[in-house]
């Protein structure tokens, strides 16, 4: 019994190693599942929507929606306020919502709808736009706002919106400023623990208030001498555009191209940031999801037409007056 012992224990010795060393192999082949920031799924998620190009409808492809009787009708939100909504006019059968109630009340929304958000300019409503989609939600901003339903100045609210924009004239500059320095990401923190609830999470905070600067203010911080407070300039432009002229020192993101591992390691984290582009309606889009993430961005009111309009800048997206002469309807909801 001792000899067999002793020639069986060779073997189950070897047996024995093999089985650690396979154990152990194993176990450096598994490898712990990477934790995902809330700050990089808030990304990702908002990245795949600029990805996509942002959203807006004209005046004319939703009166023609709204009378298709064979299409499902867009579900119409008003985020004017409602003094001007029941007393000047609102587009017929539009709802009322204030911007807060998209938190308090998304179940309320169709999920099979078309939704169309309109305000007086296309610049509030274009970042609830930004949200609603973020969301999941099929959203759309109206483009040039109100002012593109009715061109009677009394129901485009105080100062006549896009009918009041006279293009300031500040100075352009054609020189290109690479992107180089890179900077790291803020840190955002949720307690939600799945992503639709960490943007509404996320919407709470920043809604309140719609971040936005004028093209004067914009000039009068890059032309104070004191270059330690200069804002970060962010030109939401295609290239040959941003060559035709941009505002001084501004940086040229191309759009869709903000994600985590193109350029939004670009932006500093601890500066003001203005984007803007063509007419306020893209930018204040693009505003929503950078400070979701947690930075300092303000779209700049009216974009570029603020500025000028040389159509070698701003394209198609010049204003004009549209002349257009939509139905209205007025009294309570």
């Amino acid at each position: 019994m001792k000899a067999l012992f002793r020639i069986a224990l060779p073997f189950v010795l070897v047996g024995s190693l093999f089985f650690f060393v396979g154990c152990s192999e194993d176990d450096d082949d598994t490898e712990p599942t990477p934790t995902v920031s809330d700050f990089e799924q808030l990304a990702e998620a908002g990245d795949a929507y600029l990805t996509g190009g942002t959203k807006n409808i004209t005046a004319e492809a939703l009166w023609t929606e709204l009378n298709d009787a064979d299409a499902t009708q867009p579900y119409v939100i008003s985020i004017r306020s409602m003094a001007d909504d029941t007393v000047r006019g609102r587009i017929p059968g539009a709802v009322h919502w204030e911007p807060a109630d998209l938190i308090a009340h998304w179940d309320q929304l169709p999920a099979d709808k078309k939704i169309v958000v309109y305000c007086y300019t296309g610049q509030t409503a274009s970042y609830t736009t930004s949200y609603l989609r973020m969301m999941g939600f099929d959203a759309y901003n109206l483009k040039w706002g109100f002012c593109s339903w009715s061109s009677d100045t009394a129901q485009t609210g105080a100062g006549g919106g896009w009918y009041a924009v006279t293009p300031g004239g500040q100075t352009t500059e054609t020189t290109a400023h690479p992107l180089t320095t890179e900077y790291g990401f803020p840190t955002v923190d949720c307690n939600a623990g799945d992503l639709e609830g960490m943007i509404a999470e996320r919407c709470d905070v920043v809604i309140p208030e719609w971040k936005m600067k004028n093209a004067s203010d914009v000039y009068a911080n890059i032309n104070d001498g004191d270059s330690s407070n200069d804002w970060f300039l962010c030109c939401y432009w295609a290239e040959a555009n941003y060559n035709a002229g941009h505002i001084p020192g501004s940086f040229r993101f191309e759009p869709g191209s903000l994600g985590m591992t193109e350029n939004l390691k670009y932006l500093p984290p601890n500066k003001t940031i203005v984007v803007y582009c063509y007419t306020g309606q893209t930018s204040a889009q693009v505003c929503t999801y950078l400070n979701m993430l947690g930075y300092d961005a303000y779209s700049m009111r009216y974009g570029m037409n603020a500025v000028t309009s040389d159509p070698a800048m701003l394209g198609s997206n010049v204003w004009t007056d549209l002349t257009p002469s939509y139905p209205v309807t007025s009294g309570g909801f």
